[in-house]
């Protein structure tokens, strides 16, 4: 008797190996996401500080009015839109303006330290352990 086709082992065998390799997939995938959404926080702080800086050398805001720093502030988180892990924070000096931060908490969890991305216009952008206050990130 000559059968063509596979045992019921056989088959079993080939499901278990799939869903083996599909569950390591989906770990891989997970920390793929959380990278992508960090990577969207960093250019999107650095778009609003490159902006805001634009904008401030031309004097003035996104929409074409006059410039005025907290109007523009406004302006450009409308542009930006809805961040993947919250919203962003914008820190202006006290000293008239002259120094603006935007920071933004990553989306990645377990990181001690250096888990909030800043831009400021001094030209720093990179991690800082806490939220800038003063206009500077660093």
């Amino acid at each position: 008797m000559n059968r063509k086709g596979f045992t019921l082992i056989e088959l079993l065998v080939v499901i278990a190996i799939i869903g083996i390799l599909s569950s390591i997939a989906i770990v891989y995938l997970s920390d793929a996401r959380q990278k992508a959404k960090d990577s969207k926080v960093k250019s999107n702080v650095t778009t609003a500080s490159t902006q805001l800086e634009l904008d401030r050398a031309n004097g003035l805001n996104s929409d074409g009015s006059t410039f005025d720093q907290a109007t523009d502030i406004g302006l450009i988180t409308t542009k930006i839109g809805d961040f993947p892990c919250g919203s962003a924070t914008a820190s202006i000096t006290n000293d008239g303006g002259a120094n603006v931060s935007w920071s933004h908490d990553l989306c990645t969890t377990g990181n001690t330290g250096g888990d909030i991305f800043c831009a400021d216009s001094q030209g720093f952008r990179g991690n800082v352990s806490t939220t800038p206050s003063d206009g500077f990130c660093n």
